[in-house]
Formats: C-alpha cells, structure tokens, sequence
C-alpha cells in the first residue's frame, strides 16, 4: 500500500468513527468481506468476521434511531465520548498495521485525537439544532451524517487523493472551531454528568464543588452569595456555554467566569423588580433573569445545581431577599 493510501485511511477512518463508529466499522467489514475494498492491512480483516459485523449492524440500528431523537440524541453522544475516539484509535492502528510500531502508537494519538474533534463538532452541531427541538430536522442531519460516513469511506479506498483534500479541509475547519467545540463538550460532559448523579443519588441537594470558590474570591459580591455551577446561555459579554457560575446576593444575580487572570462578573440585570424564572430541561435547567425591559440574562444551570438553587429557594421562602423562583415552559434558545 502506498504512503498516501495508508495516510489518507488513517486520516479518514478516524474522522468517520468519531461521527458514527459502527457505521464505520460495518461499512469497512462488509467492505472487506465482500472485496469492494482490497489491498488492506491485515489487522484490519478482524472487521469483516460475522460477529463483528452482527455487533455493528445491531449497534448502528440503535444509534440509527437514537440519533434521531431531539432529547436522547445528547444523552447518548455524551456517552459516546468515551467509546467514539477509543474506536477511532483502535481503526487508525488497523489501518497503520504495515507500519513499524513507533508509526502505530502515533496513529494510535492521532486517531484518538481526530477522533475525539469530530465527535465534539458533531456534538456541537447536534445541540446547535436543539434550537428547533423537532424530530425532523435531526432526522435530516442524521441521514446526512450517515452519507458523509460511507461518502467518505468509499473515497479514501478508490480515491485517496480527493479524500485527502476533504479531509485536511475538514481538519482545518475543526481547528477552527476548536474553542468553541471545547466549550460544548465541557457543557454537555457537566449535564450528563450531573442527570446521572441525581438518578443514582437522588433529590438530595449536593455541595457547591469547591473548585468554583476559588473563581469567585476576587470577584463575587460581599456577603450572602449563594453560588451554582452554570454555563452561560444569553449573558452579556460572554460567550455561549462559557463555563462558570451563578452567584445570587440578595435580589441581584451576577454570572462568574475565568478569565486570563483572576475573574470576570456579570451582572444579569440589576433592576429592584427583577424576577428569576426557571425552566425545567431533559439534562440541564435554565434560569432566565427578568427586569422591566424583558429578559435581561439567563444561563444554563447543569441538574444539582439546579436542585440546590430551587431547594434555596425554597427555604428562603416567599417575601424574602430575592424573588420567587416561577417554573414554566423552556424557552427556545
């Protein structure tokens, strides 16, 4: 196999496992099985055994029809962070299979990386479409994800040369979109995270994790804070899904975030008449701050946080330092 081939396989397996991994791992084992695809490492012919490829058509079933679901599509691509970019590592070292080792364990990170950018930018684009939370277009997105998949296979076996092209121009664009692709992740990892914790854990509201003091100390309000883990939704001066925390004093509500050096506060809206909304959310909650002139702010607070802001609120009690917490229906983002 020629040094392009091998490069352009590694490449393009890679980034097709972290879009939808056992679509990759069926077309390439049916590929084998059938000689539609010839010349290949010989680690690689492990695809093309019938349990293997039972296994992937069974799991691409499900993910077929969970990807395709507004609410369950980023519970299970949170759960796949951990499986899509191992896939990913695994088929970039049965495709550097007639390579020395040392170039094996550096398709191995390689693959695990671009593995790991393209799950995110999927995640990212997946919970972009949430803002029209409609079985449709997922289904759209779904179907078009699964074209690339098999598009891009089929290319890199018969044309290595124009793979290579689409696949360094889709590198450079997740390059691109690296900060903000970091920022999803982080977002949707916290949300799964904490709707895990309160199925196993139950109601009880949890501490404050302590790694967010230490964000507030220069730049929190004197006296009487109470502070919660968020991500920012529509907060002033912040970027979207900016990772930080919702510090309530009194009637006033300031989001808090890290900057270069020490913090940064916001205040979502000062004004004496100010109520704080909430919206219940499959994985995450939002708190919208209102003053007179309509939404001033509002942030995404992941599931103990949220517990333990309703749970304040409600031994606070009507008529106290801030206003009543009211439930509703969630806002479209």
């Amino acid at each position: 196999m020629s040094p392009l081939a091998t490069l352009t396989q590694i490449l393009g397996l890679s980034l097709v496992a972290g879009v939808n991994l056992y679509a990759s791992v069926l077309v390439v084992g049916l590929g084998i099985r059938y000689g539609w695809f010839g010349n290949l490492p010989a680690e690689l012919s492990v695809l093309a055994h019938p349990v293997v490829l039972i296994l992937a058509g069974a799991l691409y079933l499900v993910e077929f029809f969970a990807d395709k679901i507004p609410f369950i599509t980023p519970v299970w691509d949170a759960i796949h962070t951990f499986i899509r970019p191992l896939g990913a590592a695994a088929l970039a070292v049965g495709a550097a299979g007639d390579l020395r080792p040392e170039w094996q364990v550096a398709a191995a990170l390689a693959g695990g990386a671009i593995g790991l950018g393209s799950h995110t930018t999927k995640m990212g684009a997946r919970l972009l479409a949430h803002a029209a939370p409609e079985p449709t277009s997922h289904s759209i997105i779904s179907l078009l994800e699964d074209a690339g998949v098999v598009g891009l296979i089929i290319l890199a076996y018969q044309y290595p040369w124009a793979a290579l092209l689409v696949i360094l121009i889709l590198l450079a664009i997740m390059a691109a979109l690296l900060p903000v692709l970091i920022r999803i992740c982080r977002f949707l990892l916290a949300g799964t995270g904490g709707w895990l914790f309160g199925w196993l854990v139950g109601e009880e509201p949890p501490p404050v994790p302590r790694r967010l003091v230490a964000s507030i100390q220069k730049a929190a309000p004197a006296g009487g804070e109470r502070v919660y883990e968020c991500f920012a939704r529509a907060v002033r001066g912040a970027p979207r899904l900016k990772h930080g925390c919702l510090v309530v004093a009194g009637e006033r509500h300031f989001f808090i975030c890290g900057k270069l050096a020490g913090a940064r506060m916001i205040e979502l809206g000062g004004a004496s008449e100010e109520s704080a909304r909430h919206y219940d959310g499959v994985i995450f909650d939002v708190l919208s701050v209102s003053g007179e002139s309509g939404v001033s702010g509002s942030v995404y607070l992941t599931k103990p946080s949220s517990r333990r802001y309703l749970h304040d609120r409600a031994r606070t009690g009507p008529g106290a330092a801030y206003p009543a917490a009211q439930s509703g229906r969630m806002p479209e983002s």
